[in-house]
């Protein structure tokens, strides 16, 4: 994630959906992480951060979600805020990670991936640990808690209306990236529906079919 207080923003980093490169394009006009132990607990005080300015000591993970966020933040700062995200078609993000897990021999998942025996064992293991996008930028009754979804599909273009919203020029790079083939050919007729009963959310709020963007996104 990146915050900023001038211009105010904040990106909340949804991974495998060009989230790594977003953070590089914009870390200079970024707060600076502190890498503090002590600050990153912090955020288990929630709201008493708000108490005597506190928050601004908060170090928030790297994949926070916006309504952790939102409660560790005075009202108004959270309010003024330009908050952002960017999202990625299930089907194809899980097919991303999983090619991104088995090429990264020093993640600490590598080996416990490599050893499954098939890509349906990978999306049962990622299914059980939920891995929904929404959960990132809602809060607890569903409701959208961020300014602006942008979308992996359309990246370069969504990540010029950011720069415009924060009156700020910066390049865009590719990081992390996994070559795999079609995700689509990585599915079953079983798996696929199996994807969508479980991620059901994500595709109609950010509305994605298996082929891609629905035409009205």
């Amino acid at each position: 994630m990146l915050i900023s207080a001038q211009p105010a923003f904040l990106f909340i980093h949804i991974d495998k959906a060009a989230g790594t490169s977003i953070q590089r394009a914009l870390q200079s006009f970024a707060t600076r992480r502190a890498d503090n132990r002590l600050r990153r607990r912090l955020v288990w005080l929630g709201s008493f951060n708000r108490l005597g300015g506190l928050h601004r000591a908060v170090e928030f993970p790297e994949h926070v979600d916006a309504n952790t966020v939102k409660t560790c933040l005075p009202a108004d700062l959270y309010a003024r805020m330009f908050k952002f995200a960017f999202v990625r078609n299930p089907w194809d993000r899980l097919v991303s990670r999983h090619a991104y897990l088995l090429r990264s021999e020093d993640h600490r998942r590598h080996a416990f991936v490599k050893q499954m025996e098939s890509f349906e064992n990978y999306v049962d293991w990622e299914i059980s640990r939920g891995m929904h996008q929404h959960a990132y930028v809602t809060d607890r009754s569903g409701a959208l808690i961020v300014d602006f979804i942008g979308y992996f599909e359309r990246v370069d273009e969504d990540f010029a209306k950011v720069c415009a919203k924060l009156g700020v020029t910066a390049k865009l790079p590719q990081a992390n990236k996994s070559s795999h083939r079609d995700y689509r050919s990585c599915y079953t007729p079983e798996l696929r529906d199996k994807v969508a009963k479980h991620f059901r959310r994500d595709i109609e709020l950010f509305k994605y079919t298996f082929d891609g963007l629905a035409a009205n996104a």
